[in-house]
């Protein structure tokens, strides 16, 4: 195996501009060189005979590309399908699966906006009901769950829609314990694991969800859009492609046995012409991972580690903590620490400045996302298996300088 850090950047992720200081994978991820150059093969080899490769080989690659995840999300192929991202992914089972009158979504106000978004798009279209729980960091993962189980009993909803991670403020959900709520409960379980294979272990079979969506191009090195989406086999009539497309089969339709098997295959995999490259490479990043890398544990177990030096080193130098630093149940490969800046118009009105505050990180090649939230300013800080702790010293010094300038500037100090 070969080790992790500066080098191996050197070596497998030269798309990089060697300035930069990478401290923000999990906004889009990167792609290493070698699965990259796969990526532009493929984007070639389709040109050479695009009816061949339409007509013949794409379902065919599409197949290879759900079993290759099927080992590694520890599921059944069948129940795969690959959409352009979580967000289409999470519109895809919200716009089709079938409410009714009367029915009602629980999510938390950590959702990500989009996702968030489509729900109340389904309230304002549809009359479909939505009650959201308050999360507000740091809270403990217990605090959590008894907020979501009282609702549960006191609304009894439909569909509950949870993370695997939360983006902002980014920290571990307690999804497993959610999903077995919403078993308990007779809930039907939607999780949004954006940051979610590739972050941190993964296993349906033992989770158990009734749909699940995990962006393969953050944490999996996919090139972008690409993410996989589950569908448990007792919903698959009720799920359909969005666009809805030439593959359309109302959800009355009865199959014979090994049809209705393939049902979600056969739905999604082509739903109208796109670059298909993405999806194709989809088994040598897999390879890649396991035999360059040396699997999934050695990565998880790399980039967590750094993000717990990185908590510990950027809260000792801003005289604060990262949030869960003590038992770290919350701290995947991604970690929050609250910045120390007393601008109260920072905390009311960040969206106003934010842009302002990055073009500073920009120029200065290291870039940490921020969000208001409970009272605070909170910096995001993603690991990877080509940084090093030096990475988030100088990024955690160019927030704080940009954060300053900005204040300065826009007259909120002196």
């Amino acid at each position: 195996m070969e080790k992790f850090g500066k080098e191996f950047r050197a070596k497998y992720f030269t798309n990089l501009d060697k300035d930069v200081y990478p401290v923000n994978h999990g906004s889009y991820g990167l792609t290493p060189t070698p699965i990259h150059e796969k990526y532009l093969e493929n984007i070639t080899g389709h040109a050479n005979y695009p009816d061949k490769y339409m007509k013949q080989e794409q379902k065919e690659k599409y197949v290879q590309s759900l079993q290759a995840l099927s080992k590694v999300l520890n599921c059944d192929y069948h129940n795969l399908a690959i959409v352009d991202n979580a967000t289409t992914g999470i519109n895809t089972i919200l716009r089709s699966y079938p409410f009714a009158k009367g029915d009602s979504i629980v999510m938390q106000s950590t959702v990500y906006g989009a996702c968030g978004n489509t729900v109340r798009f389904l309230k304002d279209r549809y009359d479909i009901d939505f009650h959201v729980v308050e999360i507000n960091y740091p809270i403990t993962d217990k605090e959590i769950l008894t907020k979501f189980e009282n609702v549960f009993k006191e609304v009894k909803p439909k569909l509950c829609m949870f993370d695997t991670v939360s983006s902002m403020p980014g920290v571990i959900f307690p999804y497993k314990e959610t999903t077995q709520l919403c078993h308990k409960y007779k809930v039907l379980s939607l999780i949004d694991g954006a940051h979610g294979i590739g972050c941190i272990p993964q296993d349906l079979s033992a989770l158990k969800p009734d749909f699940y969506v995990s962006n393969l191009h953050k944490w999996y090195f996919v090139p972008f859009g690409c993410s996989v989406l589950y569908v448990d086999q007792k919903h698959h009539k009720y799920i359909h492609t969005l666009p809805v497309s030439h593959s359309y089969l109302p959800s009355t339709v009865e199959l014979p046995e090994e049809d209705e098997k393939n049902r979600l295959v056969d739905k999604f995999f082509f739903t109208g012409t796109k670059n298909f490259a993405s999806i194709d490479v989809i088994p040598y990043a897999v390879e890649f991972r396991q035999q360059v890398c040396g699997g999934e544990n050695v990565i998880y177990d790399y980039c967590h580690n750094l993000a717990m030096q990185t908590g510990e080193l950027v809260g000792k130098k801003w005289r604060t903590s990262a949030l869960d630093q003590k038992n770290a149940t919350q701290i995947s490969t991604m970690v929050t620490v609250p910045v120390p800046i007393d601008v109260p118009e920072f905390i009311e009105n960040w969206p106003k400045y934010d842009n302002l505050v990055y073009a500073k990180c920009f120029a200065r090649k290291a870039y940490t996302p921020c969000i208001a939230h409970n009272g605070k300013l909170m910096a995001r800080f993603s690991c990877q298996i080509y940084n090093e702790l030096n990475d988030y010293d100088y990024a955690s010094d160019v927030l704080i300088e940009a954060l300053n300038e900005v204040a300065k500037e826009e007259k909120l100090i002196k």
